[in-house]
């Protein structure tokens, strides 16, 4: 019998195959790998950065003790000039120290920028030309220029195990800015003793800062670094200068200090001191926790590459008998199954073994054979056969029993979907009768309304024919345009498609048309109207606006063109928003006088138009003059 390596028990394979779980702790590894270089790599860059940063601090002290300096000069405290020079110095080494060219930062042009700031500024101090205020002004600003670097330089170097020891740090520099600006503001003010209100507020607002930024270090940093802090800033002087600012901060006064300039800068120079130390040992903490984290990824780094090359020893060992005895069979299963993913029921799985891969292999074609079944199956039902006979191949057939069940459910909500549609339309039916019913009662109604204005039109005008007085006629004639407007109304309601809603323009054209009827007005009387493209407004607001435009186009018929054949009537009607419209009125005629436009000169028909804008929710102004009268009512749709 000859010998197959397909034929070996199980077992025997797995154990070899067992290598193949290697390769993907290979693969973990290699990421391993590749997340310790990138490690090490920032950590490498945080610990230089955080040794520029020292330096960065450096040029920040240095700036804020010749600031301070230069405030103490002008203000006569210091009157050593050779110290003087001996902060320009400090300051000028703070900045040649940064600008090396072999330190591994960013080129920082402000460096540059703050040396030809610092000589302008230094020549006007120690020729005492500069205000002592300006002068406090540009060293602060270019204090914290320095901090806002360090900040920026923060921020691109963090990483999880230093970020909370650099925000500490930043925080105790912004302390130590804040405490300088404080000392510099209040030797300036003890020199002249005098500040004012908005000196003395922004006085207060830095000391504020000053403590919300001590509380922020002291949150952030690590213990021994507090422990430091609570050991070095005390004495004295710090005790001193607690007080001091304590006593502003509470009085927001001066008074009361029983201190001067030189004392205060005296021991305030001493406690800035004793900050300056608490920094350098918090810098020199950060540059330690970098390195050590630097150190830590190497040895990292060493280890995960020695387990890779050792993995990848035993991994190429094991995957060369893995492959010369498998991979047919492996190459023959994954072909089939990957027709099977892509849905091609018709893969088949050669056997070439009787050994439990080969028995996997004709489980798996039985399989293929039911699926191929069940997809024919499928497919029928999908196209509306629902008779179709689904196969089921025992009481264990899932996929069988649940296409079964698709199958009935799919054919009665097929029965229940053509009932209710039938029994929808019968209700759409009997809903289009009820709309068209209900419509035809609508426009009936608006008829025989506006049959009803116009038999109370015709009364009007028949009572009229009766009387001799012509004021009473006159009366008869306006209560017969005001009905009419609103019969018009109901005409365009009934004749219309729309049975809530009037077509502005064509409803004034015809308005127009019937008062020029009723009030005999000759056709050289010209009007135009420029009205809102398309707008439509309902009945509500139809009614009283009708009768508006009634008695504003009456009006002028009337009495604006009095003694002429001629005349000009402009209407405007123009969208606001979604609620609210101008209309806006005029006519070239005589004017109205001035007596009628007073409230107590009014006529009727002025009060009606008023009280017909209130229900519009709106307001009316007028103008009138020699050259014609005009009207702007706003009003406001519901």
């Amino acid at each position: 019998m000859t010998w197959r390596f397909a034929d070996l028990p199980i077992r025997t394979k797995f154990l070899i195959t067992l290598g193949i779980p290697v390769a993907g702790l290979v693969l973990l590894i290699g990421k391993q790998v590749i997340s310790s270089l990138n490690r090490r790599d920032v950590l490498q860059y945080v610990s230089i950065q955080a040794g520029n940063i020292r330096l960065m601090g450096d040029l920040t002290e240095a700036l804020q003790q010749e600031g301070a300096s230069s405030v103490a000069w002008l203000s006569g405290v210091e009157t050593n000039a050779q110290r003087m020079m001996v902060r320009h110095t400090a300051t000028d080494a703070a900045i040649e120290r940064l600008n090396d060219p072999a330190l591994q930062m960013d080129p920082l042009d402000h460096s540059r920028n703050t040396r030809s700031l610092l000589n302008v500024v230094r020549e006007r101090v120690l020729a005492r030309s500069l205000p002592t205020a300006e002068a406090e002004l540009e060293y602060q600003h270019m204090s914290e220029s320095q901090v806002e670097e360090i900040a920026r330089v923060f921020r691109r170097s963090m990483d999880p195990e230093t970020n909370q020891r650099l925000y500490a740090h930043l925080s105790l520099l912004n302390t130590k800015e804040g405490l300088n600006d404080i000392r510099m503001r209040l030797t300036r003010a003890l020199a002249t003793d005098t500040i004012s209100p908005g000196q003395l507020g922004e006085l207060n607002e830095r000391i504020a800062q000053y403590e919300t930024n001590t509380l922020l270090f002291l949150r952030d940093a690590p213990e021994n670094i507090q422990a430091l802090y609570r050991e070095t800033f005390r004495g004295e002087e710090v005790n001193y200068m607690r007080t001091i600012i304590g006593t502003i901060h509470e009085k927001r006064s001066l008074h009361g200090l029983h201190t001067n300039a030189s004392e205060w800068w005296a021991l305030s120079s001493a406690a800035m001191d004793h900050l300056r130390m608490v920094e350098g040992h918090s810098i020199a903490n950060v540059i330690a926790a970098s390195e050590s984290n630097s150190d830590s990824a190497q040895r990292r780094l060493f280890i995960v590459l020695s387990a890779l090359l050792g993995v990848v020893g035993a991994v190429g060992v094991m995957a060369f008998v893995i492959m010369r005895g498998i991979r047919s069979t492996v190459e023959e299963v994954t072909s089939a199954t990957s027709a099977l993913a892509m849905g091609d029921v018709r893969a088949h799985v050669p056997v070439s073994g009787n050994d439990e891969v080969g028995q996997m292999a004709q489980t798996f074609n039985a399989m293929i054979d039911n699926v191929r079944s069940l997809a024919a199956s499928a497919d029928a039902i999908g196209k509306g056969n629902y008779e179709t006979e689904v196969l089921l191949r025992g009481e264990q057939d899932v996929l069988g029993t649940a296409l079964a069940r698709m199958r009935d459910n799919l054919k009665a909500a097929r029965d229940r979907d053509l009932e209710q549609n039938l029994a929808l339309q019968r209700e759409k039916e009997k809903l289009e009768r009820a709309n068209e019913r209900i419509h035809v009662l609508i426009k009936e109604i608006h008829h025989r309304v506006k049959n009803n204005l116009q038999v109370v039109v015709s009364l009007l005008r028949l009572q009229s024919e009766t009387i001799d007085d012509e004021h009473l006629k006159q009366v008869f004639g306006q209560s017969q345009s005001r009905v009419a407007s609103m019969a018009l109304i109901h005409e365009k309601l009934y004749k219309g498609d729309d049975l809530a809603h009037i077509d502005i323009t064509q409803y004034l054209k015809e308005l127009f048309s019937e008062l020029v009827h009723l009030n005999n007005v000759s056709d050289t009387i010209r009007y135009k109207t420029t009205i809102h493209e398309g707008l439509t407004l309902d009945l509500d607001t139809m009614v009283p606006l009708g009768l508006v435009l009634n008695e504003l186009i009456s009006n002028s018929f009337k009495h604006a063109f009095q003694g002429r054949d001629t005349g000009l009537i402009d209407l405007r009607i123009q969208r606001v928003s979604d609620t609210e419209f101008d209309l806006k009125y005029s006519d070239d005629g005589v004017g109205i006088p001035k007596d009628k436009l007073t409230h107590e000169g009014a006529t009727l028909g002025m009060s009606l138009i008023d009280s017909l804008v209130e229900q519009l929710n709106g307001y009316l102004t007028v103008e009138s003059d020699g050259n014609g009268t005009r009207y702007h009512v706003r009003f406001k749709t519901a």
